[in-house]
């Protein structure tokens, strides 16, 4: 048995499969496991750490959190709530969020009337995010009473659908900053309330892994270790031939030296995004080539700055910043009031991400700070250590979560995940009942169980 990436999925199908007593043998073209699930803790000091990829263990996370029960990983309660319908992608969904709007910073809970963009006061009286989000939570209750009204909204992007329920075009272009889609005007609306339904079972709570979300992949390996499962590491897969009952695997290693492993079957979690560049022999049917060849992936960019927390917490900022300037969303990543140092996050998506993901990373990490300063003068010099990631750029991702364009939903959602002959396909772009970290492992679940009967 061979399984293509070592990230979340990969590994906990190589963990089960191995204790069902199948000889199995991962290869991974990074030099480390994880995948998009990646702890960093240097360079920063106090012991702070942040998740440059999947950030979130909701409450409704039982894989992931029966894995850290399972290897004995503590876990703790957020106090905080997190909005699995709103913003889509971070913790906070207007609440306890300062604004940065026109050259203005604007207070927690600011009334802004009149509205720097002159929106009306039922659009303009709450965070852009949270407009999509009250948008959503009605055409989710559609969806759940019609289920089949996903097709139909397949057939409009977001913005289309919006402005059919009366958005305006200034809070449409509001809404797109700093999306979990790379364009508002593109993304599907189905799409995105597929999403809504997949965040749905997150629940709404937030857990935190003791030590960082990377404890749970970390346990896999060493555990898979235990029970046999072998690792190749900086293994560039080049070619799958396969056939009904057998898969032959060319890659390149870290010399560059060609290599080959057969066996009867293959579990693939890498990403279309980077599948469409491996050759097939024979080609996979036309229908799944279909969906390797256009699914989309969000381009998404972040940036990390550690520095004193002081100033942030005297003017009481909050836990974000919503901006309409190029750094889109700022986070207070780490840390909490009265320490001495916090991490502060920049994150960049979609249309957004395409400026700094064109910069290198000594570049970019000098523009989000002059960026960050220009939005808070008042942390001047108080930056004493950055990082930066852009997932678009890396490799072995280009992206961060696969989204659908509209008309996707429909033509390419039903092939994504099932098998060819000897392929399984597992990953988080696989799962249909569950976001992020939890929909890897739902994915690793059901290849499991086409593989184990």
């Amino acid at each position: 048995m061979i399984v293509a990436g070592a990230g979340l999925s990969g590994l906990s199908a190589a963990f089960e499969l191995a204790k069902l007593g199948y000889r199995v043998t991962v290869i991974e073209g990074r030099s480390r496991i994880g995948g998009r699930v990646f702890t960093l803790k240097e360079p920063f000091r106090d012991n702070q750490y942040v998740e440059i990829g999947g950030e979130l263990v909701g409450s409704g996370y039982k894989r992931l959190l029966g894995y850290a029960d399972e290897f004995g990983i503590p876990y703790e309660t957020f106090e905080e709530e997190f909005e699995t319908g709103g913003a889509l992608t971070s913790l906070q969904d207007g609440v306890g969020t300062t604004v940065f709007m026109k050259g203005t910073l604007y207070p927690i809970g600011s009334v802004l009337d009149p509205h720097p963009y002159g929106l009306q006061r039922s659009e303009g009286n709450v965070l852009p995010p949270t407009l999509l989000s009250r948008y959503l939570r009605v055409l989710a209750r559609e969806v759940s009473e019609k289920p089949e009204s996903l097709v139909e909204f397949d057939r409009y992007s977001l913005a289309e659908l919006l402005r059919a329920r009366g958005v305006s075009d200034a809070a449409i272009k509001l809404i797109n900053i700093s999306g979990h889609f790379n364009s508002i005007e593109t993304v599907s609306a189905g799409g995105v309330l597929f999403e809504v339904q997949r965040r749905s079972s997150a629940g709404n709570g937030a857990k935190r892994i003791s030590g960082g979300n990377f404890e749970i992949p970390k346990a896999l390996a060493q555990n898979s270790k235990k029970l046999g499962v072998r690792f190749v590491f900086n293994a560039r897969v080049e070619k799958i031939k396969h056939s009904a009952n057998s898969v032959h695997v060319t890659f390149t290693d870290k010399l560059g030296r060609v290599r080959n492993l057969v066996a009867d079957r293959l579990v693939c979690t890498i990403p279309f995004s980077v599948l469409r560049g491996i050759k097939f022999s024979p080609p996979l049917p036309e229908a799944k080539m279909r969906a390797i060849n256009e699914l989309s992936y969000v381009r998404v960019t972040k940036t990390y700055m550690q520095g004193s927390r002081f100033e942030w917490d005297r003017r009481n900022i909050g836990s974000s910043i919503w901006t309409d300037t190029p750094l889109e969303r700022i986070f207070s990543m780490s840390g909490i009031r009265g320490d001495r140092r916090g991490i502060f996050g920049a994150w960049t998506e979609g249309e957004g991400a395409a400026l700094p993901e064109s910069m290198s990373g000594l570049r970019r990490r000098l523009w989000t700070k002059k960026e960050f300063e220009k939005i808070l003068p008042f942390m001047k010099g108080q930056i004493e250590r950055t990082f930066t990631k852009s997932w678009t750029r890396d490799e072995f991702a280009k992206g961060a979560g696969a989204h659908f364009l509209k008309g996707q939903f429909t033509e390419l959602q039903k092939d994504i995940k099932t098998p060819v002959g000897a392929i399984h396909f597992a990953g988080e772009h696989t799962a249909e009942f569950a976001p992020g970290m939890e929909g890897a492992l739902e994915s690793a679940g059901r290849v499991v169980k086409e593989i184990a009967g």
